[in-house]
């Protein structure tokens, strides 16, 4: 399901060398190559969570994209276009991440204050960011995306970039990211949802995108078994296949 040449692990480094075919028969061979061990190596040094660096990589990657499209070279082109169109979705989430950001960022210097020293509910509890204009470290104090309620949940993931889809009901969300898909499933609205069904993106593994929606670290999460939290453990389901993965949170049945 995930080719080693243009895979992007859970630290979005590029998970194994960009093979390299051997035997250049022209300039425009050469030119090919030496853009596409350029570009490998741009990406194994990419920041994931700095949009400067990402962008960067994307960038690299097209170079060399477009320099073996010229020497039609056909094995380095199917793997910078499945690296660019990961790196690309990657840098775009940055992108609305940080105009959310920007969004939280206009504040009235009392709200800032106040943010400073309570922290913020809006965002979940172990994460942070710095203000856009003071600089200000601001500490996240609010539930994790399996605790929201209904209108918790809706807030959070619009604010992030995510897509409310139209199959939506009352008491079920449906979100979309690029290929990440989440599903929110609600007895109660007011209440935490009972199922969180997550469908993650070929980029990142389920342990990363499930660790994001609990708050528990990646390490601490085993297939099939409960996810260990303070305030209780969750039910937790895997399915796993060169096809797809599924991960279901809560009580799913």
């Amino acid at each position: 399901m995930r080719r080693a040449g243009a895979l992007l692990s859970t630290s979005l480094a590029i998970g194994g060398a960009l093979s390299v075919a051997a035997g250049c028969k022209s300039a425009a061979d050469d030119v090919c190559l030496s853009q596409f061990t350029a570009a490998q190596a741009v990406v194994i040094k990419v920041e994931p969570e700095d949009l400067a660096s990402v962008s960067g990589s994307v960038a690299a990657v097209e170079a060399a994209l477009a320099a073996c499209r010229q020497a039609g070279r056909r094995g380095e082109i199917g793997e910078l276009e499945s690296a660019r169109a990961q790196l690309a979705q990657h840098r775009d989430r940055l992108q609305r991440r940080d105009e959310a950001r920007e969004k939280r960022s206009e504040v009235s210097p009392e709200e800032l204050a106040r943010l400073v020293e309570k922290g913020d509910p809006k965002c979940p509890k172990g994460q942070g960011y710095l203000h856009g204009r003071s600089g200000k470290r601001i500490v996240c104090v609010g539930p994790q995306p399996v605790d929201m309620t209904r209108a918790q949940a809706e807030e959070y993931f619009r604010g992030r970039g995510y897509r409310l889809l139209p199959a939506s009901t009352e008491r079920e969300l449906r979100f979309e990211y690029g290929a990440e898909l989440v599903v929110m499933s609600y007895s109660d609205t007011a209440a935490a949802p009972r199922c969180v069904t997550l469908y993650p993106p070929p980029d990142r593994s389920w342990q990363e995108t499930t660790a994001r929606l609990t708050g528990v670290p990646p390490a601490r999460l085993k297939p099939n078994q409960p996810i260990p939290r303070a305030g209780g453990a969750l039910p937790f389901a895997l399915e796993e296949s060169p096809e797809k993965v599924i991960a279901r949170i809560g009580t799913c049945g």
